[in-house]
């Protein structure tokens, strides 16, 4: 067995600048794993979790490098190190980058490599090192400023969150810490340099800060994962997978909302029942993909002709509901006659096949307070199949629905 004074002697010998760095370091390898069982779990954010395991991986090994410089004064370590910790900070604004969809400044990044690179093999003669020192450090401060003004710009504007300052603060309180290490290296050079190379208070604390900014960097990280998954279950749990629309639930929530406005305010509201006709022919002859090409083309064709304060919803099967705000009935009905003719005008193309499609639709609306929201969607129901009755293509509005839909829907 290894007797426990061998095992303690290489973190004995360590400085407490030494070892903080390390734990740092140590951080950054469990978090390379993570980040790499992060893209294999989930494969819609593989790339960007790829970059950060590059990212943590990457710093861990250049800030160990750093370390062992440190301990036993060999400069190309220390030049590799520096290069591999600004490269890691390349890697994780890549990661932003593909995870928010902003543009990649690949030239500009390959600058900033370079120039660290020139400067931290220079910096193996001593003469260069207050240089090192300033220009690597500015350089590394701008980058992580970059980063923060890149997350600050996706929370800010893609997820709509008030505090969108708070995701970018650790690249913020990581480019102060840079910053003021670059602006004292450049005015008093030697006590930068006796700092770095001995065990001192400020060095201490610079490393152990590093630790807390690089945990909460991480979580900032997370953070911007878990919202991303958790606004995807919501819209799956509220939109229609297939053609993107309003899912039943989801329509039931915004009737009530709707009924409770237009009570409120006395206001006017309709809605429209709306069919695919011969959508079970097209499925037998052509096969289901085709028939869902179709309902998703028939989505898109509706959705394009509403207002945004409309709102479509896919009803059931083949049919779709359509609520309209401010409406009244003969502005529904003649929106209804548009939709029908631009169905009819626009049809589905498959294999260079042109396949015609056309819609049957029932209007309704609000008579008023004694009306009731299953009333209002019964009677668009009822005009709806009045209008298949008819022979489809066309629209039709109901005042009085049969008892037998207004129990149905009721029920």
């Amino acid at each position: 067995m290894v007797p426990m004074e061998l095992l303690a002697y290489p973190l004995t010998s360590l400085s407490s600048s030494e070892v903080a760095l390390l734990l740092v370091a140590l951080q950054y390898a469990v978090l390379a794993p993570a980040w790499i069982a992060a893209a294999l779990v989930l494969p819609s954010e593989r790339p960007a979790a790829a970059w950060w395991a590059v990212y943590a991986g990457v710093s861990a090994l250049g800030l160990g490098l750093i370390v062992a410089d440190m301990h036993l004064h060999h400069g190309l370590a220390r030049a590799v190190g520096n290069i591999g910790v600004v490269a890691a900070t390349l890697a994780l604004q890549r990661g932003i980058w593909v995870f928010t969809g902003q543009r990649r400044w690949t030239g500009a990044q390959l600058a900033v490599l370079a120039a660290t690179a020139v400067l931290s093999l220079l910096a193996m003669d001593p003469a260069w090192i207050s240089v090192r020192i300033t220009v690597v450090s500015a350089l590394w401060a701008a980058v992580y400023l970059w980063v923060a003004i890149d997350v600050w710009r996706h929370v800010r504007h893609s997820q709509n969150q008030r505090w969108s300052w708070l995701h970018a603060m650790p690249m913020l309180l990581a480019a102060v810490m840079l910053g003021a290490r670059a602006v004292r290296a450049l005015q008093a050079p030697d006590t930068v340099i006796y700092e770095v190379e001995r065990n001192t208070v400020l060095s201490v604390g610079s490393s152990l800060t590093g630790l807390v900014a690089a945990l909460v960097l991480q979580m900032m990280l997370v953070s911007l994962l878990v919202s991303r998954l958790v606004g995807r279950l919501a819209r799956l749990s509220r939109h229609d997978p297939l053609t993107g629309l309003l899912n039943r639930r989801a329509m039931d929530e915004l009737l009530v909302q709707e009924e409770q406005r237009t009570r409120r305010l006395s206001g006017r509201l309709a809605v429209l029942m709306i069919d695919i006709d011969h959508f079970k022919r097209l499925n037998d002859s052509l096969g289901h993909a085709v028939g869902d090409r179709a309902l998703q083309h028939l989505a898109a064709v509706m959705g394009a002709q509403l207002r945004e304060i409309d709102h479509l919803a896919r009803w059931g099967g083949e049919e779709f509901l359509a609520v309209l705000p401010a409406t009244t009935g003969a502005e529904a009905q003649a929106l209804a006659e548009r939709l029908c003719e631009r169905v009819r005008s626009l049809p589905l193309v498959h294999e260079g096949q042109r396949l015609p499609l056309s819609t049957s639709v029932g209007v309704a609306d609000w008579q008023g307070p004694q009306d009731s929201l299953a009333a209002l969607v019964a009677r668009a129901d009822a005009g709806l199949y009045a209008a298949k009755r008819e022979g489809r293509d066309c629209v039709r509005r109901s005042a009085t629905p049969p008892l037998v839909a207004v129990s149905a829907v009721e029920a």
